[in-house]
């Protein structure tokens, strides 16, 4: 008799001689199955385990290499899991052998003995969470039902790869589809060229030229940078004189006449103007370039370093326009609005983030971890509005005026800056001021280390990533050396696609940027 038999007809003999005592719901497990024999109902109603327990006989599974024998009661134990139906085992029983042969976990497997076992799903420390995710849904084992204990770290696990998938796809964009272009038999020698560009402009490794345009890029950047920091120091500004025409109406004469006035004006020496118009120029031409030779166009554009890119040069060329067409205007405080605009110039340092990963690792942070930095600005508003009305109540009212006044002095010592423009006088004052900076410390406490373990966690993987991916190209480039010297050539254009498929993603991130 097998074991399945004999294990139904006891099953149906015990149904006449045992009663369930307990009843409870279960959201992974039919109710019928507490009216099975030996069916017990725990943590109030929330799970169902079925313990048979009228066999002596063990089953033998051979998992991965690693051999283990249990009662065939224990894998009835919960009825929804795999090892409790006929069909699942009898897929991977060995006659010969007779035991039943997965190619699985073995560690995992252990998890889940354990399981049916005890009724409690506990993990360890040591198992990455997907694997185990993969490896509990082959045998049947819903997730939801790991212990409060294990939860947290396995959690930890999903919620780390899912961050770092999201990094990857953020950081070189598509790569499937990149490369379904570049293999693609239909490309052509304009979209070749396109291709090679957007490389040498994106990628500083991609050649010789790439690295030489990334220098003189980085040259440029700087000496812009450079001149709008230089045209605010006053050794660099000399006097421009001008005349300026004003109609007034001459009562006395009855008619309108012409004032002339000599004036002046602080400039900055003509040599920062040629500076800013070469690099308006090299900007300018690069801009177009990348617009003309980007994979998808609008991304680009609306890309933030597309976006920084032309709100850098619409400045200069407004200042141009209004100077061209109306010179008077120069001097009037709409050239002076233009002027300010100018400090868009200093958003140009962010280019450095093609040429240096930390940069682009830092902004990623700060994005990817919104949530933690609304919530410290949530606490940071809180704190500012209960400190500042109770130092308005006990203090000198000379000093906090009024509490949106005091508002300046609640972030400034919650922050633990403390210019010292504003301090309390009063004992109920110091009492105010040592709770606010005890509750800034806290609130910096609490949250920037979770912005610190981020950022680690995304640069030290960006810097593996980066090594795979050198490692790929010196390698790549090896291979096709050595296959034009065996080959005489034939295999250039193969190598070259081969090539072309291995950097043509940073095309993808750069227009993402």
């Amino acid at each position: 008799m097998s074991f399945f038999s004999g294990i139904t007809n006891a099953s149906a003999g015990a149904f006449q001689r045992k009663k369930m005592k307990k009843k409870g719901k279960c959201e992974n497990i039919s109710p019928l199955h507490a009216l099975l024999p030996g069916a017990k109902i725990t943590n109030g109603g929330a799970k169902i385990s079925v313990n048979v327990g009228i066999s002596a006989e063990t089953l033998i599974f051979n998992i991965g290499g690693v051999k283990f024998e249990t009662y065939h009661s224990t894998l009835f134990k919960q009825p929804k899991s795999s090892l409790a139906k006929k069909e699942f085992l009898l897929k991977h029983y060995r006659p010969e052998f007779k035991d039943y042969f997965f190619d699985r976990d073995p560690d995992t497997f252990k998890v889940v003995l354990n399981y049916l076992r005890s009724g409690e799903l506990h993990l360890p420390t040591y198992m990455c969470g997907p694997a185990i995710k993969t490896e509990l849904a082959f045998w049947g084992i819903p997730e939801g039902l790991i212990e409060r204990c294990c939860s947290m770290n396995y959690n930890s696990y999903n919620k780390t790869l899912e961050a770092l998938n999201q990094l990857e796809h953020d950081r070189k964009g598509s790569f499937i589809l990149s490369q379904e272009d570049s293999n693609s038999k239909n490309t052509s020698k304009m979209n070749s060229f396109r291709t090679k560009v957007s490389l040498v402009l994106n990628q500083p490794d991609y050649s010789l030229m790439a690295k030489v345009y990334g220098v003189i890029s980085l040259l440029v950047v700087t000496l812009s940078i450079t001149s709008f920091l230089a045209e605010s120091h006053p050794s660099n500004r000399i006097t421009n004189y001008y005349t300026e025409v004003t109609r007034v109406f001459n009562e006395t004469l009855n008619a309108t006449i012409d004032v002339v006035a000599e004036k002046s004006e602080e400039v900055p020496h003509p040599v920062l103007l040629r500076i800013d118009l070469a690099c308006m120029i090299f900007f300018t031409i690069e801009y177009l370039i990348r617009v003309l030779t980007a994979r998808k166009r609008l991304r680009y554009m609306r890309s933030v370093m597309g976006v920084i890119d032309l709100v850098a040069l619409l400045p200069d060329y407004i200042q141009l326009l209004i100077l061209a067409f109306d010179p008077v205007l120069a001097g009037t405080d709409t050239a002076k609005i233009i002027a300010i605009l100018k400090v868009t110039r200093v958003l140009r340092i962010f280019r450095l983030v093609r040429h240096i990963p930390g940069l682009w690792i830092l902004i990623y942070t700060l994005k990817a971890s919104l949530k933690e930095l609304l919530l410290m600005t949530a606490f940071l508003m809180v704190g500012m509005l209960i400190f500042s009305s109770l130092i308005y109540f006990v203090d000198d009212r000379e000093t906090f005026t009024s509490i949106p006044h005091s508002f300046w002095w609640a972030l400034i010592t919650m922050t633990t800056v403390g210019y010292g423009d504003m301090y309390p006088v009063t004992a109920w004052g110091y009492v105010i001021g040592s709770l606010t900076a005890l509750s800034g410390l806290l609130m910096i406490g609490f949250s920037v280390p979770i912005l610190v373990n981020n950022f680690l966690m995304y640069y030290k993987y960006t810097e593996i990533a980066i090594d795979e991916e050198r490692l790929k190209r010196a390698k790549l480039s090896h291979e096709s050396s050595h296959s034009s010297k065996n080959n005489g050539g034939l295999n250039l254009s193969t190598n070259e696609n081969n090539n072309k498929c291995e950097h043509i993603f940073t095309l993808e991130m750069c227009e993402k940027l």
